[in-house]
């Protein structure tokens, strides 16, 4: 795949996060948001979907990429709060929800790995049958 292609994959998957976690929070608060808010909301997940892209490196390990994307999510999570609603108490009380949705995307998506890879796995051991015979 390319990469063009690769980062409109990633920005729209960001994109779609970041959407539905976004209603589900403002409705469970009951809050409006304003245009520049909702604007600034959809940049935040589009570019939180590319910060993503640092998975498909491979050079480093596992653990370190996944630190960096950690505080890298983290940080625009907090730079686009900030500068949506203009204080740092809302940053500091935003954190928990922050992890509280990392946490979920990520054993998701650890779930949804595992998935394919035994997906995978059994078609190439079907492959793998049908060849002896």
């Amino acid at each position: 795949m390319n990469l063009i292609k690769l980062i409109i994959k990633y920005v729209l998957t960001g994109i779609a996060i970041g959407s539905f976690f976004s209603l589900l929070s403002v409705t469970v608060s009951q809050v409006y948001l304003s245009m520049q808010q909702f604007a600034l909301l959809m940049t935040m997940s589009a570019l939180m979907g590319l910060i993503s892209i640092i998975f498909k490196y491979d050079k480093l390990s596992y653990l370190v990429v996944f630190i960096s994307h950690f505080i890298l999510e983290m940080l625009t999570y907090a730079l686009f709060i900030w500068l949506s609603f203009d204080s740092l108490k809302i940053v500091m009380n935003a954190f928990p929800s922050f992890l509280i949705i990392y946490v979920v995307i990520f054993l998701y998506s650890k779930w949804q790995s595992q998935d394919n890879a035994r997906r995978i796995n059994q078609q190439l051991m079907n492959k793998k049958k049908t060849d002896n015979f």
